[in-house]
């Protein structure tokens, strides 16, 4: 089971195993599935679920878990736009059976491109090693710093899915920077949150009670009290010179997936996919920038003229 709500990375994992995604809804607030939308997903064949921590917003991982934990079923946390956000005073991730996280360039901890894998079971954590350098008896690192190394063998198909130290290098610097980037990035979203909050037909995304967010994506949802449509403020933002992008998309619209829809439909994922929209958030945004944007919001027919 995956949300629709994602980037389409996360049902394509399901399939590059050979298994079948089932789509799941997703609360209309955070973004992200909760116990409900799972349990409403849930079918007697279902084996994994895979929950997202949507733009950064973390999950209720514990609140899935009520669900899937009684009945064997792992739960796998997509944790790709999450380095940074906290869970119940702990950081994301933290209390996943196996997360997994994406370093590509818009991260706020990136490596250029890649990724990792955290998990507490060691097993799995030997197997993941093992398959990352071709299924290798004998580690590329273990080879090299011996002598006489080993000769290797190969017991089942592995992958190239090997970090170069150069990135390994980058990264760290990056994760020892990571609390200034996520509280900049934070100080940037409250400036969002005072100036969207007495705006008519404009929500913001904000932290949900268990967690904070890095705020990776800073997205807003427009309603029918907007004075123009999603896509009309986002023309409005362009006129301005502003570079904004649509929301979060949903994988099910998409041509591998479209046969998937569930019966009932994704009501929440539709609506956040057609009205939301995703505000300019990076580092060095200044106040005079942000104010631009702000003036926009509060009055896109200007910037249309």
């Amino acid at each position: 089971m995956v949300p629709s709500l994602s980037f389409i990375a996360t049902t394509n994992a399901v399939r590059y195993v050979g298994a079948h995604p089932v789509f799941a809804d997703v609360d209309p607030i955070s973004g992200n599935v909760d116990r409900h939308t799972v349990r409403a997903a849930l079918t007697g064949r279902t084996r994994a679920v895979i929950v997202v921590d949507q733009g950064g917003v973390p999950v209720d991982l514990d609140g899935v878990r009520s669900v899937t934990d009684p009945l064997g079923v792992v739960v796998i946390e997509d944790a790709a736009c999450a380095a940074g956000s906290t869970y119940r005073g702990r950081p994301v991730g933290a209390g996943a059976e196996i997360a997994t996280w994406s370093f590509h360039p818009r991260k706020l901890l990136t490596t250029g491109e890649g990724g990792m894998i955290t998990t507490t079971r060691l097993p799995w954590a030997v197997r993941a090693k093992h398959l990352r350098e071709h299924a290798m008896s004998v580690s590329a690192a273990d080879r090299h710093a011996s002598v006489l190394p080993p000769a290797e063998s190969y017991d089942e198909v592995g992958f190239n899915f090997r970090m170069t130290d150069l990135q390994a290098a980058v990264g760290l610097v990056q994760l020892g920077r990571l609390g200034e980037i996520v509280a900049r990035r934070r100080a940037i979203a409250a400036r969002y949150h005072a100036a969207i909050a007495p705006i008519p037909g404009l929500r913001a995304v904000v932290d949900p009670e268990f967690g904070t967010s890095n705020f990776q994506s800073f997205w807003v949802e427009v309603s029918e009290e907007y004075p123009i449509d999603r896509d009309d403020l986002l023309e409005a933002l362009a006129a301005a010179g502003i570079s904004a992008r649509r929301g979060i998309m949903a994988a099910h619209r998409q041509a591998p997936y479209r046969d998937l829809t569930p019966q009932a439909g994704l009501p929440a994922t539709e609506r956040l996919t057609d009205r939301t929209l995703i505000l300019p958030v990076f580092h060095q945004l200044t106040d005079a920038d942000q104010d631009r944007v702000i003036a926009v919001l509060h009055s896109p027919d200007g910037a249309l003229r």
